[in-house]
């Protein structure tokens, strides 16, 4: 369960931040206060182009949460069995392209609309064909995890222990057939 909830956190933060400015502009605002306020930036005061160093410190610890969380959605997706290859695709395409729309809000923290921070659809087709290619192996569905995420911030241990312990027990599970729970049962 608590994979399934990072993986969704994950891609929900990913849009907040990416729609940040558009749903500025119909009045309201998804971002934690708090988390710009400890770099002295009030959210109700920012306007489009003109937001500062402290902006860009709360936006890249943000990114670095979200970025924790799909690294959950990984370890989430691998736990799905090979012999499910439509599911895991469905889970790697949402991955691929969160993980690499982070990359370019962390590329250009002075984004001023979504439109400029959207992955282009070159980089879509990309993005299916080269997972769609690999989605039996987990080994280099990391490797291209590790590829797209690389330079991201990553937030302080914290987001991502737990998910060692429910692979853990998933595995233990697995290794007593009698007894071994579903995929569905371990990520769910």
């Amino acid at each position: 369960a608590e994979l399934s909830v990072s993986f969704a956190q994950g891609l929900q933060m990913t849009n907040i931040l990416k729609d940040f400015w558009e749903d500025r502009s119909r009045g309201a605002c998804w971002l934690p206060q708090e988390t710009f306020a400890r770099h002295g930036v009030v959210l109700a005061e920012l306007s489009p182009g003109r937001t500062g160093a402290g902006f860009d410190a709360g936006l890249s610890e943000l990114i670095g949460v979200a970025h924790a969380h799909l690294r959950n959605a990984l370890a989430y997706t691998l736990l799905i069995p090979r012999t499910e290859p439509g599911i895991r695709r469905f889970c790697l395409w949402a991955l691929g392209l969160a993980v690499l729309t982070l990359r370019r809000i962390a590329a250009n923290p002075a984004y001023t609309s979504g439109a400029e921070v959207k992955v282009s659809r070159p980089v879509v087709w990309l993005t299916r064909i080269s997972t769609s290619l690999v989605v039996g192996d987990d080994r280099m569905l990391r490797r291209l995890f590790e590829l797209a995420a690389r330079g991201l911030p990553l937030a302080a241990p914290g987001i991502g222990d737990g998910f060692r312990q429910v692979r853990a027990a998933g595995a233990a599970g697995a290794a007593r057939e009698d007894a071994a729970p579903s995929w569905q049962e371990r990520v769910l």
